[in-house]
């Protein structure tokens, strides 16, 4: 009897154990298709782009089945369970979580501007007959506002602040938009949008089409002649190679790294793609640490501790971020090499059915 007994307590041991080894496991409802069941196809645009795109778009959810369920043990999967996701009708609810009486209109009303925002500003951008209709995500999520405590893991939380209309610059805490492998969350809150409706726009656009890029790998097909010469460099530092290939001696000092030097490798100069940002960098002294007559004004300077973009990916996003922030002007004053793979990259993508000329009518100076 004593023997069953220690086997029976030697068995719930284990069990015990076993359990505290998996505490994060649970389903991922990967299988169950919860866009199907919970798209409202009654409002004309989001039965359009589910029709079009096989996309659905969804303003009523749960934010832990439509986003943020996981099926592993890893910190990520806990940091994607604290961002909080909060529904558009929550505007119009008591803090119990009902709608206030007399609300059910003007909800009515609130989720159709959002609906035609996103229409206007966005989706408006991606042909429904072209190739890319096959690449847009399954689920979209469109919430009030969007609140992570912690750094969004994984490439999101880079390209979340790449763009040159960011809304902030980290990925913690407020942010437009965030999304994981088998979701994507956007934001409508009227008063925001509407006090910054082009800021909006490229954030979105630019946000949402790199996560397509991403999800399917897209730079991969990309001609190979944009990536011409580069892979050497991804990921090295700047200022090595500079004094290598620019014949400086150690002794001398390097303050800042010639523009030209760094175009001629195919790369560009995006604001957030380096260090901690491209700033003006102001030189006081000569290689020698002789005191200059008087400073030079280096313009979002490349500067030594910085790296050149990491991999092919990066590259593509900082030459879309130039692409959609350049005016005519400045486009005009890249070099023709930069000039020529711009040009690639329009092809590719207008040929994908991505309408980048009409998000920056002033590419068109490259043509």
């Amino acid at each position: 009897m004593k023997n069953i007994l220690f086997k029976v307590l030697g068995l719930m041991f284990v069990l015990l154990v076993s359990c505290e080894k998996e505490d994060f496991l649970e389903p991922s409802n990967a299988d169950t298709d919860r866009v199907a069941g919970q798209i409202d196809l009654s409002i004309p645009e989001i039965k359009k782009w589910y029709n079009e795109f096989n996309m659905g778009v969804l303003y009523e959810y749960h934010d832990t089945l439509d986003f943020a369920y996981a099926a592993s043990t890893d910190d990520a999967s806990r940091i994607w369970e604290t961002v909080e996701i909060p529904m558009m009708r929550t505007i119009f609810e008591d803090t119990l979580g009902n709608m206030i009486p007399g609300n059910e209109t003007l909800y009515e009303d609130y989720l159709l501007e959002a609906v035609k925002f996103y229409d206007t500003t966005l989706f408006k951008y991606f042909d429904p007959n072209g190739k890319i209709a096959e690449y847009m995500p399954y689920k979209v999520l469109i919430s009030e506002s969007i609140f992570s405590p912690s750094y969004v893991p994984g490439g999101a939380g880079t390209i979340l602040t790449e763009s040159e209309e960011r809304y902030s610059s980290t990925s913690k805490n407020g942010l437009r938009v965030v999304y994981n492998p088998h979701s994507i969350v956007m934001t409508f809150n009227k008063d925001n949008v509407e006090g910054d409706i082009e800021g909006y726009t490229k954030d979105n656009f630019y946000i949402f089409l790199n996560r397509i890029i991403s999800m399917h790998e897209l730079y991969n097909e990309i001609p190979a002649t944009f990536f011409s010469g580069k892979a050497t460099y991804y990921g090295q530092d700047m200022e090595i190679i500079y004094r290598e290939e620019m014949d400086i001696e150690e002794e001398k000092n390097v303050y800042v790294f010639e523009k030209d030097w760094f175009y001629e490798k195919g790369f560009v100069d995006a604001q957030y793609f380096y260090g901690s940002g491209l700033r003006n960098f102001y030189q006081f002294y000569d290689e020698d640490g002789n005191r200059l007559p008087s400073y030079i004004k280096h313009e979002k300077a490349l500067v030594p501790g910085y790296e050149f973009v990491s991999d092919k990916f990066m590259d593509v996003r900082s030459y879309l971020n130039e692409m959609m922030f350049r005016d005519a002007d400045e486009l005009l004053e890249f070099p023709e090499n930069i000039q020529e793979n711009m040009k690639i990259l329009i092809d590719y993508f207008e040929g994908m059915g991505v309408s980048i000329l009409e998000m920056n009518p002033d590419l068109e100076v490259l043509n």
